[in-house]
């Protein structure tokens, strides 16, 4: 009970922030469809465990406010040399601050492990995640971040985003805690 205290409180504080600038913007907007490509690093709850990764997220933004999205990763992990494919669904709220957009992201993740031994065997098997020896689990992620527009076009917006993120995984198979930040750049495309 105690602990849920200051979560509510967190969540409450969120909510009113989100309605705040959910009111200020006056009319209702357009959807927006979203692409971004990054790349990262992470380090895991595995000693000495690191891994560098290439992104590409992409959602639809509906009033402004909020987006459900899909996201795809593909990295190499050092203990085990390990492929790390990573999908993951869920939904992005955004605040106003000037220019910059902050960000809070939730949602479901499914990553694929498996050595890279494996992978030579059968790469496109290790891609798709239909390989021998690939090692599949569930967990969820949450990360903060911003994006920062540096350029608009007509219904375009560039932007550059950078984010920290953490993702955990319930099941003994694997680092159980993922953690780490990606940098990128992408477009909002207003309908």
């Amino acid at each position: 009970m105690l602990r849920s205290r200051p979560l509510s409180s967190v969540l409450a504080a969120l909510v009113a922030g989100l309605a705040v600038s959910a009111g200020g913007a006056g009319a209702a907007q357009a959807a927006e469809i979203q692409l971004a490509n990054g790349i990262g690093g992470q380090g895991s709850s595995w000693r000495t465990d690191g891994a560098g990764f290439a992104s590409l997220k992409f959602g639809v933004r509906f009033v402004d406010l909020i987006a459900p999205y899909f996201i795809f990763r593909l990295g190499y992990g050092s203990v085990d040399e390990r492929l790390l494919t990573l999908v993951q669904l869920g939904a992005q709220l955004w605040v106003k601050i000037g220019i910059v957009r902050p960000y809070l992201r939730f949602g479901l993740a499914h990553q694929h492990e498996e050595t890279m031994a494996a992978v030579k065997e059968d790469a496109f098997g290790a891609i798709w995640g239909v390989g021998d020896g690939i090692r599949h689990r569930g967990g969820f992620e949450g990360a903060l971040g911003a994006d920062i527009p540096f350029k608009t076009f007509k219904k375009w917006e560039f932007h550059a985003l950078i984010e920290g993120f953490c993702t955990g995984f319930p099941d003994p198979r694997g680092p159980a805690v993922y953690g780490g930040a990606t940098a990128g750049v992408g477009f909002n495309f207003r309908l």
